[in-house]
C-alpha cells in the first residue's frame, strides 16, 4: 500500500499528445483542498448522467455510468489530473477539474493498493500486469485508485492501464501505462 503525500500522480517523461477535458464537478466541495474529503491527483473520476465528475467507486458497486446523451456504459473511469500550482480549478465559478480523456500516458502514482484483491482481481505482482480501479483505504481516508486486474478472461472488469514498474523498484510508487479494454 502507499502513502499519501503532497506530490501523487507524476508523468514519467514529457507527456506525449492526450486529451486532457475539464469537466464540472458534481459536489464543488471536493475540489476544496480543505475539505477532508477533496480529490486528490492521481484519483479516478467517472461522469454521471448530467455529464459531471464525480469521485468512481469500487467498480463493483458503481452501478451505472454515463456517457454524453445519457446512454449507460461499462463503468469508465479516468485520472484526475490538475499540474501543481493550478488554483484555477477552485477560482472558476463552475468549478471544473481535469481529467485524463483519452490518449497515451504513463505515470507514477501514490493512488493505488498492491494488496487489494477486488471483484476477482489479483495483488499487483508483476510488469505489465493489468490494473482496475477500486476503492481504496490509506490514513482512514477512502480513494479510488489503482488495484490488480485479475486473469483476462475471467475478470470482466474494465482495465484501465498496465504496470511498467513495481512499486518495490520505484520508491513506493507504482508506475503505469494506460490502456483500456473492456
Amino acid at each position: 500500500m502507499s502513502t499519501l503525500q503532497r506530490i501523487n500522480f507524476t508523468p514519467v517523461e514529457s507527456i506525449l499528445p492526450l486529451s486532457r477535458r475539464d469537466f464540472p464537478l458534481a459536489d464543488k466541495t471536493l475540489a476544496n483542498p480543505l475539505n477532508a474529503v477533496c480529490v486528490v491527483d492521481g484519483e479516478w473520476m467517472t461522469l454521471n448522467s448530467s455529464y459531471q465528475l464525480i469521485r468512481a467507486t469500487d467498480i463493483t458497486v458503481v452501478g451505472t455510468t454515463y456517457l454524453p446523451g445519457g446512454s449507460v456504459a461499462i463503468p469508465r473511469a479516468f485520472p484526475q489530473f490538475a499540474e501543481r500550482g493550478r488554483y484555477d480549478v477552485q477560482s472558476l465559478s463552475s468549478v471544473k477539474m481535469p481529467i485524463l480523456w483519452r490518449g497515451e500516458y504513463e505515470f507514477d502514482t501514490r493512488i493505488f493498493d498492491a494488496t487489494a484483491v477486488c471483484n476477482g482481481g489479483a495483488a499487483i505482482t508483476y510488469p505489465l500486469q493489468p490494473l482496475k480501479f477500486a476503492t481504496i483505504t490509506f490514513g482512514g481516508r477512502n480513494f479510488c485508485g489503482l488495484v490488480g486486474h485479475g486473469a483476462l478472461s475471467t475478470d470482466a472488469d474494465p482495465v484501465v492501464g498496465y504496470v511498467t514498474k513495481l512499486p518495490s523498484a520505484n520508491g513506493g510508487q507504482l508506475r503505469f501505462i494506460s490502456g483500456y479494454r473492456a
